[in-house]
């Protein structure tokens, strides 16, 4: 672990009444934000914060209804899990309910307002930007040249998710109970990169979903020409003449690139590149509530086999995805 990580430190509970005081604390924790009260409520914050080093957990209630608008994020991701009451939040335009079926992600540069409802308690995870960001790159083997772009809602009725957020809860459960153990660097690393690489590995996010029609710089120039088109054209018609004739290579010829390096043929790499699209569309509440719907738009249009091709990469049908997203 390098010797620039952040050290751990105690649990720290912060409490106040006053207005003006909460905003100072938690700014001291997260950032810079707006905070008020619905008129005539009192104020009743309590924050038990604990940091390990790369990473920071905060047991967090007002107690009362609370408007908090940050700033843009710059240096850290949060994962945000209710534990009781709810929180209407406004993430990058979009509305979302942040409660104990739903939990979110939030990242650099999004815009995110907060409406705590006055019995919301939450578990917050902090990850820090560099450190999630270093370990994304080493995870997937891939460069990043931007903030990673979680998608917002991070379901509490999934598998993984709940395997996640049991071990995020646990995790600070411990910290309160023993908290010398975790002086210890090869346990807070352990349990920094536990987390880390659960999150990325189950939370969609855009890294993921561009490896899937990433292309190595060793690629053959007409392959790479295929993918760039495929990925930039995903919604519209495109067939092995309309590739072969960008590329200026036989069809054949074609199919023996994407065989050799890429492992697959150019029109399953499609194919793959549109699930892909199809499962962000299922997550997105703002899209079609039908399964049919998103699938015609990229093109699936025997859905017994995108169900059977879905399930075998995601875990869970088209259907399920969708229900989870729907409030």
């Amino acid at each position: 672990m390098s010797d620039s990580q952040p050290a751990f430190q105690p649990l720290q509970l912060l409490l106040s009444q006053d207005l003006e005081e909460t905003r100072d604390l938690v700014a001291s924790v997260f950032c810079d934000h707006q905070l008020s009260l619905r008129a005539g409520r009192q104020l009743n914050y309590r924050h038990a914060y604990q940091r390990t080093g790369r990473l920071s957990f905060s047991h967090i209630s007002y107690g009362a209804d609370t408007r908090v608008a940050p700033e843009k994020l710059d240096d850290f991701y949060l994962v945000q899990l209710p534990l009781c009451g709810a929180d209407r939040q406004r993430i990058n335009g979009k509305d979302v309910l942040n409660d104990h079926r739903m939990a979110t992600v939030q990242g650099p540069g999004d815009a995110l307002e907060m409406n705590w409802s006055a019995d919301c308690l939450k578990l917050v995870v902090r990850f820090d930007r560099a450190a999630l960001e270093q370990h994304a790159a080493s995870l997937f083997g891939h460069g990043l040249y931007g903030p990673l772009r979680f998608h917002p809602m991070m379901d509490l009725d999934h598998p993984s998710c709940v395997a996640w957020r049991n071990s995020a809860l646990h995790t600070f459960d411990e910290l309160r109970r023993s908290p010398q153990v975790f002086e210890l660097p090869l346990i807070r690393e352990q349990l920094e990169q536990g987390l880390m690489t659960m999150l990325l590995t189950w939370q969609p996010h855009d890294l993921r979903d561009r490896l899937v029609g990433s292309t190595p710089p060793v690629l053959p120039r007409h392959v790479k020409l295929a993918c760039d088109y495929m990925q930039a054209h995903a919604d519209q018609p495109i067939t092995v003449e309309i590739l072969a004739e960008l590329t200026g290579v036989s069809g054949r010829s074609l199919f023996a690139g994407f065989e050799r390096f890429l492992g697959v043929s150019p029109m399953r790499y499609l194919r793959e590149l549109r699930m892909a699209h199809v499962r962000q569309d299922l997550l997105d509440p703002l899209q079609p509530r039908s399964v049919t719907e998103v699938a015609m738009r990229w093109g699936f249009f025997q859905l017994g086999r995108l169900a059977i091709d879905y399930r075998k990469r995601y875990g869970e049908s088209p259907r399920d995805t969708l229900m989870r997203a729907r409030p």
